[in-house]
């Protein structure tokens, strides 16, 4: 079911409370709102809340120049929803709403901005599109390609603009699989490229009315109106006072013409704006955002012009209001021109961004000299602190420390006269914190929060650790038991997000579960908090050296003056001597968590890299002694624990490429650590536990690159010491790859219970699985390692099939019964099997193009095809042939 209908009174207010009296409780999936002048704090109280409350990823887009809101009033952007900015030659003017639920869908288009008066005091003008059911519109399939044509046209931060194609995507993705609909009735216009003037039909028309607040002083718009519909009769809508408009351009423009003016009563601000027109007997109205001037309804965007969007349909009920004084146009009189308002800022700042990488700010345009990035925590005086300097001639930056989300950030720059210019003030937006929200966050997770210090130190915090440990085991083990959820997830309501990678999900969720500083340390994800020597006469350099007592004041002045050479190694914890008994005690039992009674994995990945990397460091910082060997008992058993996936575990199968590609990077860490002193060919007890482990972990050994895990090779800084350089880690990943180089891969695949065939360039993967999108994804990025050129990758069911074309950075999509062609691009660190494992395409960021399959192969499709020596029509025939 879908209907679309004009409404002079709906708020979109009413639209998200209707939502959330729905009878079906169907959740919210995205809410988008656009508007000229955006009222945060308003948007904070009435209408945020709502859409995050019934799960809605939320975006906020309005124009560059136009922000009704003080910085320390807005308390949820960036945190809880993303705040855009749009930048443009005139004024970025659309007004939408949008909603989206799992199978319903609402669209409001019209001339309310996000305030307090476009959605509450003014009269305005809105067209409301409704669906059910996965039904689609017109007017959505129209929005989604403006959506995806916006960003080439105004200037918009990489995320934003990232947002906005997710959200044309998943429209275009509803539409196409939506049953057929008529094609006849309300359509949207915008003036991207063309004005919307030379967009209406042409004349001539029996009567024209129309109304704005705003009619440019020179009457250009309604000059290019009657010139265009040549109508019979023309009646101009004006309210005496709050119009803005002069008499004399009016006359001018409109006195060629049967002429006349009806003043509207002024009991609220008429703010809707419209032109109708009758012509055969029917009646055709053009509402939206546009005003009746020159930049909005006579010039596109491209040309210099507003960026508006509009509703045109046919048959529609009369939009100005029979009440009023009529008046000749002879008799108006008078000038009420209001000029147009900007707050002034010359330098735009459209967005900043925090992710793992760190601080990400964008600029419309690049200065010719250097930008100072500034933020505060909520943007009060005197909280300001210099971040860092986008360089000249530059329109973006990223700064290597995080900020936090919903930090207040500006650009100042100098001007060559002297003055200074300074941007509005944007809000740091994180995708995690602004994903669809969860329904539930009742997942096992530590009871306590400890440190590594304070597990290398406190007995009582090592004993409550292991219980905790146990605890989580039991849970994680249940059959019921929720798991880190898999970022990504859709179905589970997880992060679906531009810019998010699912990575910085994950992390998010393993915080959850076991907290930040025990994460951060499992995946390497910041400096370590490793317990130190407590002496304070030890300098870290590139070696660490002990400095004798009665040398501190010979050498004091030549240490404060010296250049020490700073280093990024990672740093050997220390344990006191009458500690390691006790550590290397527990450490063998932590490890022995990680395992159920039966001998399968019943610790969550990240626990599991807790514990390796809370041994490795026990280990550099020797704790056992010379002789004593039993440390390799452990490592054994953690290499099996690192290797074994519990198939009952959707965390293990869904979990982030990154996940595991530490594991690998860890578990040959481990290995080379295993096989120090020790043979793979030798009869030795040390040899056969190393080899034993070795055939059990060569396959993660052979993919695992060694910069994943950099911060477990750690200097020999403490005697007695077992550490590993990254020569040795690298020789050992060389010569695990000594192999077939599709064997793994191949291994990999039909240990998921699929079988794997490759015939004429085509690889073919089928088997028993509902959604072939993650399964595609997974084959094209794994046999993608060892071609080249590309690969070409089908995953088939009984039921439904997908084919994937993969060659670094550019991904071709064919999903049926969808026939099109979509292209993606994937740029390190997603992978395809990171983008498409939750199997939404909705989820998907990074599409640049889609094509129906009778137009023929994407380019990149095209090159990928050269490489594997398979035409197009091959293609295309093998697929469609195997599929009936």
């Amino acid at each position: 079911m879908s209907a679309a209908q004009h409404t002079r009174f709906a708020s979109p207010v009413t639209l998200l409370r209707e939502w959330s009296e729905r009878s079906d409780q169907q959740a919210l999936h995205e809410a988008l709102f656009l508007g000229f002048t955006v009222d945060l704090p308003f948007l904070e109280k009435v209408a945020i809340p709502v859409a995050r409350g019934l799960g809605a990823r939320t975006a906020v887009i309005g124009d560059a120049t136009q922000g009704l809101y003080d910085p320390v009033d807005v308390r949820m952007a960036g945190r809880s929803y993303l705040h855009g900015l749009a930048s443009c030659q005139r004024a970025f003017h659309p007004k939408v709403v949008l909603l989206i639920g799992e199978h319903a869908c609402r669209l409001a288009v019209g001339s309310g901005n996000p305030t307090l008066s476009g959605w509450g005091a003014n009269d305005e003008l809105w067209t409301v599109v409704e669906t059910e059911d996965d039904d689609s519109h017109a007017l959505l399939a129209d929005l989604a390609d403006w959506l995806d044509a916006l960003p080439s046209a105004v200037e918009l931060a990489p995320w934003s603009a990232s947002h906005l194609l997710e959200l044309a995507a998943l429209l275009t993705e509803r539409h196409v699989n939506a049953p057929a609909g008529p094609e006849s009735g309300a359509r949207l216009l915008h003036n991207l490229q063309e004005s919307l003037l030379d967009q209406l039909p042409r004349g001539p028309v029996d009567e024209l009315h129309a109304y704005a607040p705003f009619v440019d002083e020179a009457g250009h718009a309604l000059s290019g109106l009657v010139g265009r519909l040549t109508p019979r009769r023309t009646i101009l809508g004006l309210q005496p006072r709050w119009s803005s408009y002069d008499a004399g351009a009016i006359k001018r423009a409109l006195g060629g013409f049967d002429a006349q003016i009806r003043f509207l009563e002024e009991t609220r601000m008429r703010h809707g704006k419209f032109v109708e027109w009758q012509a055969g007997g029917r009646r055709y109205a053009l509402t939206g955002s546009p005003n009746l001037t020159r930049a909005a309804l006579c010039t596109s965007t491209r040309d210099g012009g507003n960026c508006e969007l509009a509703v045109l349909a046919a048959d529609t009920a009369p939009l100005l209001p029979d009440q009023g004084r009529i008046t000749s146009l002879a008799s108006l009189t008078g000038r009420t021109i209001r000029p147009f308002e900007s707050t002034g800022h010359t330098l735009v700042l459209l967005g900043a961004k925090t992710g793992s990488e760190g601080l990400h700010v964008s600029l419309a345009h690049p200065q010719p000299l250097p930008v100072v990035i500034s933020t505060s925590p909520d943007g009060s005086p005197g909280s300001w602190t210099r971040t860092g300097t986008i360089p000249a001639g530059a329109s973006a930056c990223s700064f290597p420390l995080p900020e936090v989300p919903g930090a207040a950030v500006r650009a100042t720059c100098a001007r060559p006269d002297g003055t200074t210019a300074e941007s509005a003030v944007v809000f740091v937006y994180s995708p995690v914190h602004c994903a669809r929200r969860r329904s539930a966050d009742s997942g096992p997770r530590l009871r306590y929060d400890y440190t590594a210090q304070a597990l290398f130190a406190d007995e009582r915090a090592a004993r409550r650790f292991e219980t905790d440990l146990l605890r989580l085991r039991e849970l994680t083990s249940a059959a019921s038991a929720p798991r880190v959820s898999p970022a990504g997830d859709a179905a589970a309501g997880s992060v679906t997000s531009s810019g998010v990678d699912r990575w910085d999900a994950y992390l998010a969720d393993c915080r959850r579960m076991i907290g930040a500083p025990l994460t951060d340390l499992a995946f390497g994800t910041s400096q370590l908090d490793l317990p130190q020597a407590p002496s304070s006469r030890w300098i870290v350099s590139a070696v660490t050296v002990g400095v004798r007592e009665e040398d501190d004041e010979a050498h004091e002045d030549e240490t404060e003056e010296a250049d020490l050479p700073t280093t990024s190694e990672p740093l050997a914890p220390y344990v006191a001597p009458e500690q390691r008994a006790r550590c290397r005690a527990w450490a063998q039992r932590w490890v022995g968590t990680l395992a159920g009674p039966d001998g399968s994995a019943a610790a969550p990945v990240p626990v599991r890299l807790l514990v390796a990397n809370l041994y490795v460091q026990l280990l550099a910082a020797g704790a056992w002694e010379e002789q004593d060997q039993t440390w390799r008992g452990g490592l054994s058993r953690l290499l099996e624990a690192l290797g074994s996936e519990d198939p009952s575990s959707e965390a293990d199968h869904d979990a982030p490429p990154e996940t595991r590609r530490r594991l690998d990077a860890v578990a040959a860490v481990v290995m080379t650590l295993l096989a120090q002193d020790a043979t793979f060919t030798g009869g030795g007890e040390h040899d056969v536990l190393a080899a034993r482990a070795w055939h059990g972990s060569k396959a993660m050994i052979a993919r695992a690159e060694p910069a994943e895990a950099e911060d477990l090779m750690i200097p020999p800084e403490r005697a007695l010491a077992r550490v590993t350089p990254w020569s040795e880690v690298d020789r050992l990943i060389t010569l695990a790859q000594e192999d077939d180089p599709y064997a793994e891969a191949i291994e990999g695949l039909a240990a998921a219970g699929w079988s794997v065939a490759c015939e004429g360039g085509l690889w073919e993967i089928t088997g028993s699985f509902g959604n072939p999108l993650p399964v595609v994804a997974k084959a094209a990025e794994r046999l993608g390692r060892h071609h080249a050129g590309g690969v070409l990758v089908r995953a088939r069911s009984k039921s439904r099939w997908a084919f994937m074309a993969w060659a670094d950075p550019y991904l071709v999509l064919l999903n049926p019964p969808a026939r099109v062609w979509f292209t993606y691009q994937v740029r390190p660190p997603a992978t395809p099997e990171s983008r498409f494992s939750g199997g939404d395409l909705s989820a998907v960021p990074g599409r640049v193009s889609s094509a129906p399959l009778q137009k023929g192969p994407p380019e990149a499709l095209m090159k990928i095809l050269a490489e594997t020596g398979l035409t197009y029509p091959e293609l295309v025939s093998r697929l469609f042939t195997l599929d009936t």
